[in-house]
């Protein structure tokens, strides 16, 4: 007789990202929709944001506890809405993980007078390498967080 295999195990292993909130910011639909699956995926709570001014409502709203940030967007676009987030007091200690298809960008960030992101990726993205980025990034949150108390 064949015995099915124990899976109960799998449905009880935490995953990687429960009990964080990630706000989504990126002016492409498709985009933000795979990476809200990608996350959820992954047990995030989620929040999300299609240009700069929605991205400032919503982290000042939700407080999440990262918030990953195209930088091509219309209106608002990524590199002021980066700037804009670090200069609020209450969004300017969240983690921001760029994800964006202008790795070109990058210096224009790191030339601000503001802190640099804590991760940035490019488009296209790859899934693994997105959600090892994000958790880096909350690990060591967590650990300077902890080491304040």
């Amino acid at each position: 007789m064949d015995r099915v295999p124990d899976t109960t195990s799998f449905e009880t292993e935490p995953r990687p990202l429960s009990g964080s909130v990630v706000l989504v910011v990126d002016d492409d639909e498709d985009i933000r929709t795979f990476l809200l699956a990608l996350f959820a995926d992954h047990g995030a709570g989620l929040c999300e944001a299609a240009d700069g001014d929605e991205a400032m409502e919503m982290a000042r709203e939700k407080r999440p506890d990262i918030i990953t940030l195209d930088l091509s967007m219309p209106g608002r676009d990524g590199v002021t809405t980066f700037s804009d987030l670090r200069a609020d007091p209450l969004t300017a200690d969240i983690p921001i993980c760029v994800v964006t298809g202008h790795p070109e960008f990058r210096k224009v960030l790191y030339e601000r007078p503001v802190p640099a992101p804590e991760g940035f990726v490019t488009k296209p993205v790859n899934p693994d390498e997105l959600v090892r980025t994000v958790r880096r990034i909350l690990a060591l949150r967590s650990r300077s967080r902890s080491r304040r108390r």
